[in-house]
């Protein structure tokens, strides 16, 4: 059966460069696949939505939504947002059933902001960004995740091989 697989964690966390990766694995594999980036969403089908945790909740929602369409036509579908509280979660669990797989990329803060690819971080301690996940907005540590991997001490290749040898391969 054909899942979705949900990387969730911080911003510089990996998630998009872990969907990249396993992506290239599933589809080598055989099997169809297609990403759901949440930077990708909040520039299109999202983009009508702000930061404040009603929009955020339905900018995940959405998503799910989204991942749930494309499962019934076939696609394994990984989807890499940030996904910071609990109750999004639990949405996901409602919407996706038995077909939703929480992969929580568990980077400590500090890796975050030294990596920070899109300057984020950066923005945030100029004052440009207010509300921003793991600052000054809460993230909220994922009671319910089926596997965890740390980007802190596993390259973006042993982090998506081991979410397909333990997700898919399994």
């Amino acid at each position: 059966m054909n899942k979705c697989i949900w990387l969730l964690g911080l911003s510089g966390a990996g998630k998009s460069s872990i969907s990249l990766e396993l992506k290239q694995i599933l589809i080598s594999s055989g099997l169809k696949c297609l990403i759901l980036d949440g930077d990708l969403l909040r520039k299109g089908i999202n983009s009508n939505l702000g930061f404040s945790e009603a929009d955020r909740f339905e900018n995940i929602r959405r998503a799910a939504e989204l991942a749930k369409l494309f499962l019934e036509e076939g696609y394994w579908v990984i989807v890499a947002m940030i996904t910071p509280m609990e109750a999004m979660r639990e949405n996901n669990r409602q919407i996706l059933q038995n077909q939703y797989v929480e992969v929580f990329v568990n980077t400590p803060l500090e890796i975050c902001i030294e990596r920070d690819p899109k300057g984020l971080y950066q923005k945030v301690k100029q004052l440009e960004i207010q509300y921003f996940t793991g600052i000054d907005s809460p993230f909220e540590i994922p009671k319910h995740a089926h596997l965890t991997v740390d980007t802190a001490y596993l390259s973006i290749e042993e982090s998506a091989k081991l979410i397909f040898n333990q997700v898919i391969e399994n």
